[in-house]
């Protein structure tokens, strides 16, 4: 806003200082290696937790976002199975605040390496430094997806890294509106 003062050519007398930054970010989505379908199979699910499994292997720390308490258990315990039951836990609204604030101090100090959560994590709760977040299903929408992938890569230079694994056809339609 500028007020009613104008340039000589009738422009409005001002000058842009800051226009802000876009954020360079690292995003993809990850697909069975089946066709989706209109509900995930249990092959499917093993194929994206196979592959979330790599991905947490290649990284010190990864989070693992889901949109429900029961998912969140059952994805903590899936990886769990794959990585180890000591490196991975899970995070929602039903824990109890100790046990909350017990997985938060346990990411913090780098003894968890994949970290299955609700948007019970969105909150702005310190996590330390995290280089991978991955979504299974859709979040619903991108202001939500790319508010937990900033959770990555969170420093100067860092580069926030994201990973979005569709569910079901409906879900891969939703990603890829989202990338666009």
């Amino acid at each position: 806003l500028v007020g009613a003062r104008c340039a000589s050519d009738g422009s409005a007398d001002c000058a842009i200082v800051d226009i802000g930054h876009r954020r360079d970010v690292d995003l993809t989505i990850q697909l069975p290696d089946s066709d989706l379908e209109a509900v995930m199979s249990a092959e499917q699910m093993a194929d994206v937790l196979d592959d979330v499994a790599e991905q947490v292997l290649s990284r010190q720390t990864t989070l693992v976002f889901v949109n429900t308490r029961r998912m969140a258990e059952r994805v903590a315990h899936l990886l769990g199975e794959r990585l180890g039951d000591d490196v991975v836990a899970a995070h929602h609204g039903s824990l109890s605040k100790d046990r909350r604030a017990r997985v938060e101090t346990r990411l913090r100090a780098g003894d968890l390496k994949a970290l299955v959560a609700t948007a019970s994590l969105e909150l702005g709760i310190d996590v330390g430094p995290v280089e991978l977040v991955c979504q299974i299903g859709s979040p619903r929408s991108i202001a939500t997806f790319l508010q937990r992938v900033g959770r990555s890569g969170h420093s100067r230079h860092g580069k926030p890294v994201g990973r979005i694994y569709p569910t079901t056809r409906d879900e891969l339609v939703e990603a890829v509106a989202m990338f666009a």
